[in-house]
């Protein structure tokens, strides 16, 4: 106990007034009593002076503190592990740890609770977040990630204004997420909190276990009807080096797989990419794909020997052959780039570079068979780059219903030698050697008639206001190649402004099939600006669908895409929704719902937000539910009636951590235990150590008690006494 003051300003001028307050009253007084006599004036000061002092020692604030031992009751905290590294079987007698675990910590708290009346025993399973076990609990370790660290943090803060006199680790160690348990257990040891760790599993079970897992899968997402599928992914093979592993893959719920592959894993490599697996779909669809890989004896986990996803099997999608000549390669690499967006055209493209001949052709006869292609884009090709046989052939499959388009260039048309082809007599201008090129400075405007009866190429906006704004931004040609006359049955679809002006786009029809004469090249529309990307590829886009007579489906059509088929639990999947009209224009006008339902859940659908961008919608789903398989179900209406529906499925996978190193980690589990002032014990040996704490369950600690002298009724009573008294003894003396 001890007496603590705090006057209420600096010492000197405490005792400064305190001096002349007392001298003042002293001096009042001789005054007042000056020619008095008896004992009584000498009370009467002697109280004056008494409260004058209890004011001072009030200005001083004197506290009595005194100080007392107390004691709190503490807590003995288990953790125990259930991440699914724990259900590995590694244990003596080809027990899993976890059931290790649930025995030595179904022995060890009774022994906790058992060591004081108000000790507090608490006990939290952890993986990724820590939740309470109850006793009864048994249920098996599925954490697909191990968070010790933040485990050890969170088990702490729950236990906000209890001691911990203890906190018991069950665990195997492997700890791969969030905080790191080292730094953490340097924390817990400035708090003076000792932390038990008790280890189960062997560290021998990661890199010496045996295991095969498929852990990749990369496939579509689309594909046409017949025609090949190239299947990609990783096998991680632990344990069997330089053994034959079959992969095979099934379709859907064939018991039959459809493709297999034998690989091996060289000693000292366990990852191997999957190859050789080829898939050539016969029926459009939506199809599942499933890589799996037959068991080994010995093998650590078989949960991991197969995965899956889907793909969409497109019907009558359109094939295009792009050739190009030896010349400027921009037009070649900005088509591919166009088509590339549209999941319905399939383009195969090729540069020459030499002439060619019967005996040395640059292309197979076969890539000009009637059916082989829906369109063939000539792109600045010499005529003497193709066979005199090609040039039949090619003739042929256009009067048979294939389509072409001869784009402009120096070794194109009259130049290039097509007038005295074959090919010469299906375009729809007449073609001369002597046909020249137009280069002005500043280029040649592209103006397109937008009135024709085939208006529908130039369709770029959504209608054909905004498709005239987007043509007047878009710029011009660098030139062009002249032309001779259209021929009777052409039609010319966009020229040059001013009179007279110059046709650069010519289109006509031969047979069953239809041809396009362009005079110059796209793809500086594609490198303007954004606008001139998306305009240049709906443009291609267009063009391949008249030339394949496909512009005209007679229904509007809905459609969705999905950027991946399969993701891990917490990754996006984004969604893209077009809707067209029977000319495959744009519909903008349209309300879009998207809803995503878990496959065999009883829970209701989860709506999908959607936004507008440009001519389509697009929508992000975060997967934060179970892992299973999904279906996201697209449906359009127009003023309440729908006009058109997709859906698609989806795999989510949980992307298991655990299984990637399931060895045991014992050594961190020590360095817990010596970190923290506790001990790394065997299971058998956590029962006695809990019995040494016997005793020990309570921290004792110093509380301070403050009482206020100053600042409490009998203080204020005592002054208040002494003054009433002092004024009675002066009032019954007449000195007032």
């Amino acid at each position: 106990m001890h007496v603590s003051l705090s006057p209420i300003g600096p010492w000197p001028v405490v005792v400064v007034a305190a001096a002349v307050v007392t001298v003042l009253t002293i001096w009042a007084y001789q005054q007042r009593l000056r020619g008095t006599s008896g004992r009584w004036r000498w009370i009467a000061l002697g109280l004056r002076l008494a409260a004058v002092l209890l004011c001072v020692l009030a200005a001083l604030r004197p506290s009595i503190v005194i100080q007392e031992k107390k004691k709190q009751p503490t807590s003995v905290i288990f953790l125990i592990d259930d991440s699914s590294s724990m259900k590995l079987r590694d244990e003596a007698g080809g027990k899993s740890r976890w059931t290790r675990a649930l025995a030595t910590l179904a022995h060890a708290r009774p022994v906790a609770q058992g060591l004081g009346p108000n000790l507090d025993v608490k006990t939290y399973r952890f993986s990724k977040t820590i939740r309470d076990q109850a006793p009864e609990d048994e249920s098996e370790p599925e954490g697909q990630s191990t968070a010790l660290g933040a485990a050890l943090q969170e088990a702490v803060k729950r236990q906000a204004g209890t001691g911990v006199a203890v906190m018991v680790v069950l665990s195997d160690g492997a700890n791969n997420e969030g905080l790191s348990p080292s730094v953490e257990a340097k924390r817990l040891s400035s708090q003076q909190i000792k932390v038990a760790t008790v280890g189960f599993g062997s560290p021998n079970a990661g890199p010496a276990s045996r295991d095969i897992s498929i852990r990749d899968l990369v496939a579509g997402p689309t594909v046409f009807v017949k025609n090949q599928l190239q299947i990609r992914g990783s096998l991680v093979v632990r344990g069997f080096p330089n053994q034959p592993v079959e992969v095979e893959m099934f379709v859907d719920n064939q018991s039959e797989p459809v493709a297999r592959t034998t690989l091996k894993a060289p000693e000292g490599t366990e990852v191997v990419p999957i190859t050789g697996l080829k898939y050539v779909p016969q029926t459009p669809g939506e199809k599942k794909l499933t890589l799996k890989v037959k068991p080994r004896d010995g093998e650590l986990i078989r949960s991991n020997n197969e995965v899956g996803t889907y793909i969409t099997v497109l019907s009558g999608g359109l094939n295009v052959l792009f050739i190009q000549g030896p010349h400027s390669p921009w037009e070649h690499k900005f088509f591919v780039r166009a088509i590339k967006a549209s999941p319905d055209i399939q383009a195969e493209d090729v540069i020459l570079r030499r002439p060619a001949s019967e005996q040395n052709p640059n292309l197979s006869d076969a890539d000009f068979a009637q059916g082989k292609f829906n369109v063939y884009v000539l792109s600045d090709v010499p005529a003497d780059y193709l066979t005199s046989t090609q040039h039949q052939l090619l003739t042929h499959a256009v009067e048979k219903g294939a389509g072409l388009i001869m784009l402009g260039g120096r070794s194109s048309f009259g130049p290039g030698g097509w007038g005295q082809t074959a090919l010469a007599q299906i375009l729809p201008v007449d073609v001369h050697p002597g046909d020249g090129q137009l280069e002005p400075e500043g280029g040649i405007k592209f103006v397109p008639n937008l009135n024709a009866t085939e208006n529908f190429l130039f369709q770029v906006g959504s209608d054909r206001a905004e498709s005239l704004k987007i043509w007047q931004t878009i710029p011009p040609l660098t030139g062009t190649n002249q032309f001779g006359s259209p021929k009777p049955n052409a039609f010319v679809l966009a020229q040059s402004p001013g009179r007279p002006s110059e046709p650069l786009m010519i289109g006509g029809s031969t047979g069953s099939g239809r041809v396009l004469a362009f005079g110059g090249e796209t793809w500086g529309w594609a490198r303007s600006s954004e606008v001139g990307r998306k305009a240049h590829r709906k443009f291609w886009r267009q063009i391949i669908f008249w030339l394949s007579h496909k512009e005209d489906q007679g229904d509007n059509k809905v459609n969705l895409t999905l950027d991946r088929r399969r993701l891990a639990v917490g990754q996006k999947l984004e969604a893209k929704i077009s809707a067209r009209d029977a000319k495959n224009a744009p519909l903008t006008d349209v309300n879009i719902e998207t809803k995503i339902t878990r496959e065999g859940s009883k829970t209701p659908p989860e709506p999908i937000p959607t936004f507008n961008e440009g001519d389509d919608w697009r929508g992000t789903y975060l997967a934060l539910g179970q892992p299973g398989e999904y279906k996201i179900t697209v449906r359009a209406t127009r003023g309440g009636k729908e006009i058109g529906h997709d859906d698609a499925r989806f795999l989510v996978y949980q992307d298991d951590r655990e299984m990637e190193n399931p060895a045991a980690d014992l050594g961190l589990l020590r360095d817990i235990a010596t970190t923290t002032g506790g001990q790394f014990l065997a299971p058998e040996k956590l029962d006695d150590f809990l019995r040494t704490l016997s005793g020990k369950i309570y921290t004792e600690y110093v509380a301070q008690t403050e009482h206020k002298i100053w600042d409490n009724w009998p203080f204020f009573l005592i002054f208040t006494a002494l003054l009433t008294l002092e004024w009675w003894l002066r009032k019954r003396n007449g000195w007032v």
